[in-house]
């Protein structure tokens, strides 16, 4: 069996190369966990505009919005908000 892949979309790329570097070490390590456990239960999910669902995933201080290709073993991430306390 193929290894997990974290892939991320454009809008989500840039959200990882504009925030600051302690904030990308924790949003890695987030990806790390998603890899490592891709079949995690989500905290919600929500549907695109092609009606897939996508698993919403709250983890401090980052909501990300994801869905699975199992076909090709990869968790494909389409949005990180950074949520505000």
């Amino acid at each position: 069996m193929e290894p997990w892949k974290v892939v991320l979309d454009e809008v989500a790329f840039q959200y990882l190369i504009s925030i600051n570097a302690s904030e990308r070490r924790r949003l890695l390590s987030v990806f790390d966990d998603l890899r490592n456990n891709p079949h995690r239960r989500p905290d919600y999910f929500i549907k695109d505009a092609a009606e897939r669902d996508l698993s919403v995933w709250a983890t401090k201080p980052f909501l990300i919005t994801y869905w699975l290709d199992s076909f090709v073993s990869e968790v494909r991430v389409v949005n990180i908000e950074r949520l505000r306390f």
